[in-house]
């Protein structure tokens, strides 16, 4: 038995698949393919599949890792291939190599956003962005119950940049990732939209990387 790493391309209309029904299909995808992978064990087994972040719903992503426990020697290059034949739309794995950070490591995020320059000027997102009051709600749990708790988004931005052309905007930002807080592209542009006082709807949205605490890549 061996790890794989497969690194997933996410884009067009398979944006608005759910995490779950990505789950569901995967596993769909493997059977079809033929991938020998190993199996849990215990009352209900299972195949072991883990996706290490979920992708928010409408955002496409270029290199989403999944990991899958192979049993008997079929090549990652081989198990890539065979994905890709039975993939829908939308759905490419770029890469299928061996592990070498572990999940808990995934601190940031790199994300890129587009805007239509009919709905927001570069000065009033360099101004939002430049706030510091930046405040959207996002749900979470206290002792056990969901909640909705108000969150400052502009103490955890950790670094942005603004490019322009003659009809978008380009807004590339790193943004909190990970098993303990997360923010996406949609809830920063909630609160662009709050701060501005007027609704900014992002034409695309792509989480184009995944990085560690030091801002290196996670691989």
């Amino acid at each position: 038995m061996y790890e794989v790493r497969l690194w997933l391309s996410k884009k067009g209309r398979i944006r608005f698949v759910s995490h779950l029904d990505m789950f569901r299909m995967m596993q769909r995808s493997v059977r079809r393919a033929g991938i020998p992978l190993w199996y849990t064990e215990g009352f209900n087994p299972h195949p072991y599949i883990s996706f290490l972040l979920a992708l928010s719903l409408g955002v496409e992503g270029e290199l989403e890792p999944v990991d899958l426990r192979i049993v008997g020697e079929m090549p990652p290059e081989e198990i890539k291939n065979r994905l890709n034949e039975v993939f829908p739309e939308g759905l490419r794995c770029v890469a299928a190599l061996p592990p070498v950070h572990k999940p808990a490591e995934i601190a940031w995020a790199e994300y890129l956003t587009v805007l239509g320059k009919d709905e927001i000027t570069a000065e009033e997102l360099r101004a939002a962005m430049e706030s510091g009051a930046l405040v959207t709600e996002k749900s979470g749990k206290s002792r056990g119950k969901k909640v909705v708790k108000t969150v400052n988004v502009s103490e955890h931005i950790r670094g942005y940049d603004i490019e322009e052309t003659d009809e978008t905007l380009t807004l590339t930002a790193i943004l909190p990732a990970g098993s303990t807080f997360n923010l996406n592209p949609m809830q920063l542009m909630s609160a662009v939209s709050a701060y501005l006082g007027k609704t900014v709807t992002p034409e695309r949205a792509v989480r184009k990387r995944l990085l560690r605490e030091d801002l290196s890549e996670f691989h």
